[in-house]
């Protein structure tokens, strides 16, 4: 699979793609091996616009020290392969094993019944001893049971029920790809919607704990971050992930402006660990930094972040909704809509750089970045629906907030300088979604009081 024509789940052609973990690239014959991305410069084109984010940074990186020319060589990721040793016996030994089991079978069985016999006067001795302590097990296990069951007869009527409400059931099996456990969709949204109260940043850290740093400083870190993220063709995964632990570290450690980039590459460095296939080395992201910094304080860096977050790296991000909410959208459409797509990530790429849609959870951004979406490309129909509502558990009027300032975001109303994502999504291959005029969404809700 071309990872690089794949974005948000859709590829460029319009055919939508699934996204590969490290067991289906095994099971795919070793895509690792074949595709992995090349670490080296392509040019001086990209090199210059690296410059230009570095040029940015100098307000906020160590710039008393002397950056160096030099360039770190790109380590070769080896691939060791083992063999499994064959057994050399051969029929006669297995002939040999048989004959002398067989004439242990009558001695085993003897053991066998005097241990069956011990075992049943102890079962009766403990049966007594529960009975006595009034604890029923199977009682118990009946009891679990039949909340299961309970709890699957639920799911089953509601489904019947969001048929007459015209909602469409997107996990079934005949609009799904097979290789997704649609099944589990349910539970595992359910479970990531209580994740993202418990794992997520604080809204106003900048202010309570931080000393040394502002939010444009951070704006600045992470416009900058798009453009690694697109230098070295990595995953959305990796760059919302990337986002979540620098305001997460931030958000319980002070930190000085000097190391706010190393914070920010390291980050960076654990996100491309945990999403990536084959992630860049250390000496890549210290070669990204004009060597700033070395391979030493990243590792350092690297064991101060994961220590301080006790390593909670599972945390569902804006993207992790996308997918969901998108395929609700999609479901509305006989085809699938590239364009929404690509205009949905585009927007919730945007608030990525904006300190303040901190206050926001990451599904009720993404949400709102489908209902702006819907909204842009296509008035003649009501954007949200009850297929809407049912899936993403928020109703138009709860959207309305975060709508509105992710409506001024897009329009840049502040006139913010920091256009990496911008750039990003005017390129043909995202349809020049980010030149798209802005539909008012204010007439829209004054028609829902």
């Amino acid at each position: 699979m071309d990872r690089n024509a794949v974005f948000g789940g859709v590829r460029e052609g319009g055919e939508r793609g699934v996204r590969v973990t490290r067991a289906m690239a095994r099971a795919m014959g070793g895509v690792c091996a074949s595709s992995k991305p090349s670490f080296k410069k392509e040019g001086k084109n990209k090199k210059k616009s690296l410059d230009k984010g570095r040029a940015v940074l100098a307000d906020v990186t160590n710039v008393c020290r002397k950056q160096q020319n030099k360039k770190c060589s790109t380590s070769k990721s080896q691939i060791r392969g083992g063999c499994k040793k064959k057994s050399t016996n051969g029929v006669s030994n297995a002939s040999i094993q048989v004959s002398s089991t067989q004439g242990h079978v009558r001695t085993n069985i003897a053991k066998d019944l005097s241990t069956t016999s011990t075992l049943q006067s102890h079962d009766s001795i403990v049966a007594e001893r529960l009975e006595d302590r009034e604890l029923v097990l199977p009682c118990v296990s009946i009891s679990m049971r039949g909340h299961v069951m309970e709890d699957i007869d639920m799911i089953s009527e509601e489904l019947k029920h969001s048929d007459g409400l015209g909602i469409v059931d997107i996990d079934s099996v005949e609009l799904k790809d097979p290789l997704i456990w649609s099944s589990y969709s349910p539970d595992i949204y359910s479970n990531i919607c209580v994740r993202e109260f418990e794992r997520r940043p604080l809204a106003d850290y900048m202010d309570e704990l931080q000393q040394d740093i502002t939010p444009s400083m951070r704006g600045v870190l992470i416009d900058w971050l798009v453009e690694v993220s697109e230098e070295y063709k990595l995953v959305p995964d990796t760059l919302y992930l990337t986002v979540n632990l620098i305001d997460r570290f931030l958000s319980r450690s002070l930190i000085q402006k000097q190391r706010l980039q190393l914070l920010g590459i390291t980050c960076m460095l654990i996100a491309s660990k945990y999403e990536e296939i084959c992630a860049p080395p250390v000496e890549e992201f210290c070669f990204i930094t004009d060597n700033t910094y070395t391979k030493a304080e990243v590792l350092k860096m690297e064991s101060e972040v994961l220590n301080l977050l006790h390593f909670q790296l599972s945390v569902p991000t804006t993207k992790t909704f996308l997918r969901r909410f998108i395929l609700a959208a999609q479901s509305s459409y006989k085809v699938s809509y590239v364009e929404l797509d690509f205009l949905v990530n585009y927007l919730a790429e945007l608030t990525l750089v904006e300190y303040s849609f901190l206050q926001f959870l990451p599904s009720l951004i993404a949400a709102s970045a489908v209902l702006l979406a819907r909204w842009t490309l296509n008035q003649s129909e009501h954007p949200w629906n009850s297929t809407m509502e049912h899936y993403t558990n928020y109703k138009m009027s709860e959207l309305k907030t975060t709508v509105l300032a992710l409506a001024d975001l897009q329009l840049d109303t502040k006139g913010c300088p920091l256009n990496a994502i911008r750039e990003k999504y005017k390129q043909q291959k995202f349809m020049s979604v980010a030149n798209l005029p802005l539909k008012p969404v204010q007439s829209l809700f004054q028609s829902q009081v």
